[in-house]
């Protein structure tokens, strides 16, 4: 008897498969089975993504050190749990957009109301994506010579933080912004804020750096992230003049 997922030789009797540890099914398909299954995966506070979401407030460097040394059953792959995220983000962009009508491009300091150019925010996901291995290559280059971290495993550290950060701004932002009054940019900023101090408590007590250590690091950080964004702003902003979705009228004050 062979395993239907990897092929691989089955013992006699055997309840999971010894090489990829799934269970071997001997039953035909009924609902009651399909129930048990999506019980086990969806609602069972002991599966993987749970597991994950848990941890990544208790012990978060426990859950990026495990994976990394290859403990790669108990919590979900680094790129499904950012995935997962940046679609809930996506989801969260079009209640802030079209269901609390939120200009989410609106300055607070500026005089008049500006464009909105709320739709940028449909390229959400693909940059997200875009910029993560941008994310991961600067804390490689800040952390390089710290310790044995090479640039995937920071790559995997940075999914696995921005995946979780993601998710509280999901829960955040939805409550916060629908309501109470307070402007968008400015909450961001201090999300922002919050999701600085989370990735470099994190990466110190990976590199086991001393707190100026980890703190001079995520203040160049910091800087790169505002010159990354720039360079972001600059080019979405090119993109949207040279596709006519935006006219230059749109960005002179008022006289």
């Amino acid at each position: 008897m062979e395993c239907l997922n990897c092929n691989a030789g089955l013992p006699q009797g055997a309840n999971y498969c010894p090489s990829c540890g799934a269970k071997v099914v001997r039953d035909r398909l009924t609902l009651k089975t399909v129930w048990s299954d999506l019980s086990l995966q969806v609602f069972n506070l002991d599966n993987t993504f749970l597991r994950t979401f848990r941890h990544m407030f208790s012990q978060p460097v426990q859950v990026v050190l495990s994976y990394i040394k290859g403990t790669r059953k108990r919590y979900i792959n680094p790129v499904g749990y950012f995935a997962v995220a940046v679609t809930l983000s996506g989801f969260m962009l079009f209640i802030l957009r079209d269901v609390y009508s939120l200009n989410l491009t609106q300055s607070s300091f500026a005089e008049q109301d500006s464009p909105d150019l709320g739709f940028m925010f449909d390229y959400q996901g693909f940059v997200s994506y875009l910029v993560m291995p941008v994310y991961a290559f600067m804390t490689w280059l800040l952390f390089k010579g710290k310790n044995t971290f090479n640039y995937t495993e920071h790559l995997v550290a940075n999914a696995y933080i921005f995946g979780q950060t993601s998710f509280i701004q999901v829960a955040t932002y939805l409550v916060v912004l629908g309501l109470f009054p307070i402007k968008f940019d400015i909450f961001n900023f201090g999300y922002l804020l919050f999701v600085l101090v989370y990735q470099f408590w994190i990466l110190g007590r990976m590199h086991k750096a001393s707190f100026w250590g980890s703190f001079w690091r995520g203040f160049v950080y910091m800087v790169f992230l505002l010159i990354l964004m720039g360079i972001i702003g600059t080019v979405a902003i090119t993109i949207v003049l040279l596709t006519g979705q935006a006219s230059l009228e749109d960005f002179r004050p008022n006289p």
